[in-house]
């Protein structure tokens, strides 16, 4: 169910955290783009180097919900995707790396910050999906794809702004997030 604050807000709308952790992050999230090309991850090897690269979420998701992000995201258990993008792993006969140890800090203003990369990264997901499916992925790869797909049609990204919002007026936390936002996308760029 969306909060009354998502509902508010269109599509095109962004709130003024929001609006920073896109130019804070542009370039890192533009390097870690030029890295995938939608249009051949049809193919099994890139199809996996994709859902490799994307193994740090596992991490980021352990390291925020040791620093409390059920506080300021209560449904936490239904945006975590570290076991579906396991599952597919298993399912494309690779074992899964170990994980990482990141430490967060519990502040409003870091937890959003890296949970931005963690959200922002089921919208890539999905476009992913799309590009895969639009490009005949072979039978394997169809059926890895859970992480892909996790949360289609739950309207999480617009509930995560709405939460996200709350620190529009607050320049100490979004400087936070922005920090913790650099940091996560970093923790990509490592994969």
């Amino acid at each position: 169910m969306r909060s009354a604050l998502a509902s508010q807000m269109t599509k095109t709308e962004r709130g003024h955290a929001h609006e920073c952790l896109r130019a804070s992050t542009c370039a890192l999230h533009k390097k870690l783009d030029s890295r995938f090309d939608p249009g051949t991850i049809s193919s099994p090897s890139e199809y996996l180097r994709f859902m490799l690269a994307n193994w740090p979420i596992a991490s980021i998701e352990v390291a925020l919900e040791i620093a409390g992000i059920h506080r300021i995201l209560p449904d936490w258990n239904e945006r975590r995707r570290r076991d579906a993008l396991a599952g597919d792993l298993i399912q494309l006969g690779v074992s899964f790396p170990c994980l990482r140890k990141i430490t967060i800090g519990s502040d409003h203003g870091t937890l959003l910050g890296w949970s931005y990369v963690s959200e922002g990264s089921r919208l890539g997901a999905h476009m992913i999906l799309r590009a895969a499916i639009n490009g005949h992925a072979n039978e394997q790869i169809m059926s890895a794809t859970k992480f892909l797909r996790h949360g289609v049609g739950e309207h999480l990204w617009d509930s995560y702004r709405a939460t996200l919002a709350r620190i529009d007026g607050d320049p100490v936390a979004i400087s936070k997030a922005c920090a913790g936002a650099e940091a996560a996308f970093k923790c990509f760029a490592g994969a």
